[in-house]
């Protein structure tokens, strides 16, 4: 019998409303003050062997850390923990007890969330089409200087607000998309995100006139652990 494991977290005081995993209701298995958040009868092997298994593992898993998430503090996993034994997971989780406990004293009630910054579109403000001879080339250079003038400055807005994001989030992760020019920042912020939603991103915003930013939800904190 293997046992998947999808987060640990302290012990919790109450009890947690335990939401299915893949198969069956997940349970937890403790030691001491830590416990880890496990599905019983998981084979990574079987939910591998097609495109669509996996992809509902994914899901599932993502899904189960979200609803533990929503109540209580956790150590979230990557995709892909199991266990071959109970005592497995007790014995790791007294060979790491001390690393979990500092870990989950630093994400007390705190969140990720993730802005979005999709760079916005240099505005066409030349017309061309009715154009003819050296109108129609003049119009053009004209207009491609103001895209690569657009483009300059809509980079140094963000190198202006990654320095800036940093000063507030030392921790900040930040990644570049593949498409599309999108740049992606994850954050570690309290719950009550009062400061970073009627506060800061208006200020980036202002600061970031060619970028159109977004935030995501509350999420568990993947990018902190």
């Amino acid at each position: 019998m293997s046992f998947y494991v999808y987060a640990f977290l302290y012990l919790p005081k109450s009890s947690l409303a335990l939401p299915k995993g893949m198969a069956k209701e997940v349970e937890l298995i403790s030691y001491q003050n830590l416990a880890a958040v496990t599905e019983a009868d998981i084979s990574i092997e079987t939910i591998q062997e097609t495109d669509e298994k996996l992809l509902q593992a994914v899901l599932t898993h993502d899904r189960v850390v979200r609803k533990i998430f929503q109540q209580t503090s956790i150590l979230p996993l990557r995709f892909g923990n199991a266990f071959a034994a109970v005592e497995n997971i007790i014995n790791h989780l007294q060979n790491h007890q001390q690393q979990y406990l500092t870990i989950l004293a630093q994400l007390q009630e705190k969140v990720e969330y993730t802005v979005t910054f999709s760079p916005v579109s240099a505005p066409s403000t030349l017309e061309i089409s009715e154009a003819r001879g050296k109108a129609y080339l003049l119009a053009k250079k004209q207009r491609f200087q103001k895209q690569q003038a657009f483009q300059t400055e809509q980079r140094q807005q963000w190198e202006n607000i990654r320095q800036l994001i940093f000063q507030d989030y030392p921790k900040a992760a930040f990644k570049d998309s593949t498409e599309g020019g999108i740049k992606q920042v994850h954050l570690l912020a309290n719950r009550e995100a009062e400061i970073l939603t009627t506060q800061q991103l208006p200020t980036w915003q202002t600061k970031c006139s060619h970028w159109q930013i977004t935030l995501s939800e509350q999420l568990p904190p993947y990018h902190f652990v």
